[in-house]
């Protein structure tokens, strides 16, 4: 089940906004994003030396193709112990004579017709599963196109998969990279809001018991009974399946003007709107924000590349403050307060217009009203915006 494509000729036909960066567990965000929009299609991701696609209809994985050599059924039969090697050779002996390998591990007598459905659909999940393991890489989405027409669909929910992948992830280190700050509030969905059809296991309800709307991540690892990883990957699961969300904070406190240093001030005021535009995102559409918003600043670089060289978005959507005054030393006072002030208005424009395309022109000024009601210090920056 291989696809010789790679994810080079996919992006060159996706939309601007299906394409991008892995990250560590970003995947659960993209298949969310995905199944929220009930988008159909082909996910190509590219990555440690292979190329894996999933194609999605409905909510569901129907077809899932891999470059890596171990993927391939009659590989995953034998390592499963549901062929032996002579009945493998047998197999690789037919399909070089031209058989399909389905018909081929038929008439070895190796697996019935339902069977093969079964090793199917435990092949796709197997392949699924294997990128939650992942932490770079390229993904591209192309909606519209189809699987061939000639396999054997499946029928894997991509609920399932999520929830499978947080489960069975090996690298747990990976855990503390997309919940990095211990501060985090998270809150429970009323049982009418929660979105997850999977059922919860034991051990996923005890820490769900510890969600309060009250307590830190911080605080809910150190009451738990399981070791911090294991809590964490709860607590991702419960995010990324839809039974908690992060509670929203309230907006930044005033800043003093008197402060001598002015870009300091203007840096904080313009991370506080960019953290309120980033926790509006996450509450509506979840950790796929990240993504969007990274594009967002990635397209902005060439613009400006004195300011923003080497500028990354934090696990809170904001900026570091230390590299961009670094990046800014070189230019003279009223010059670095004119760049910096002209860069992060236009990154904030292009995240209200990504907010905008994702969730509607309602949800852009319902931020924008709340952009504009800070304390006056912050009303004062939005006043150069406008």
């Amino acid at each position: 089940m291989t696809d010789p494509r790679t994810v080079e000729t996919v992006v060159a036909g996706a939309t601007a906004g299906f394409r991008g960066r892995l990250h560590a567990l970003s995947i659960a965000d993209i298949l969310n994003f995905l199944r929220g929009l009930k988008r159909k299609g082909l996910l190509s991701c590219a990555g440690e030396g292979t190329t894996i696609g999933l194609h999605l209809a409905d909510g569901k994985v129907a077809h899932a193709t891999s470059t890596r050599e171990a993927d391939r059924l009659t590989e995953l039969l034998l390592r499963w112990g549901l062929m032996s090697q002579a009945q493998h050779d047998e197999t690789m002996r037919r399909a070089a004579g031209g058989e399909r390998i389905g018909k081929a591990l038929i008439a070895s007598g190796v697996l019935t017709p339902r069977a093969l459905l079964e090793a199917r659909s435990r092949q796709a999940r197997w392949i699924g599963l294997s990128l939650f393991e992942w932490s770079s890489g390229e993904f591209a989405f192309l909606e519209g196109e189809d699987p061939p027409g000639d396999v054997l669909p499946v029928d894997l929910p991509i609920l399932d998969l999520i929830a499978a992948g947080i489960r069975s992830l090996r690298a747990s280190g990976l855990l503390r990279e997309r919940m990095p700050s211990p501060d985090w509030v998270l809150e429970p969905l009323p049982l009418e809001s929660q979105r997850a059809a999977v059922p919860l296991q034991p051990q996923e309800e005890y820490v769900l018991r510890l969600v309060d709307g009250t307590r830190t991540v911080g605080a809910i690892a150190e009451q738990s009974e399981f070791p911090d990883l294991e809590t964490l990957r709860v607590l991702f699961l419960l995010v990324s399946i839809g039974y908690v969300k992060m509670k929203a904070h309230a907006g930044p406190e005033a800043e003093d003007l008197g402060l001598a240093d002015e870009i300091g001030s203007i840096l904080r005021r313009y991370n506080g709107m960019l953290g309120q535009v980033y926790q509006y995102l996450m509450r509506e559409v979840g950790p796929i924000s990240e993504h969007l918003l990274a594009k967002a600043l990635r397209e902005l670089k060439g613009e400006h590349p004195v300011l923003l060289s080497r500028a990354a978005l934090g696990g809170d959507g904001t900026l570091d403050g230390e590299v961009l005054q670094e990046n800014l030393r070189g230019l003279a006072g009223l010059r670095r307060r004119e760049t910096l002030v002209q860069g992060l208005n236009e990154l904030l424009y292009s995240e209200l217009l990504v907010l905008r395309r994702t969730l509607g022109a309602e949800h852009e000024g319902r931020v924008l009203r709340a952009l504009r009601r800070p304390p006056p210090a912050t009303g004062a920056v939005l006043e150069e915006m406008a």
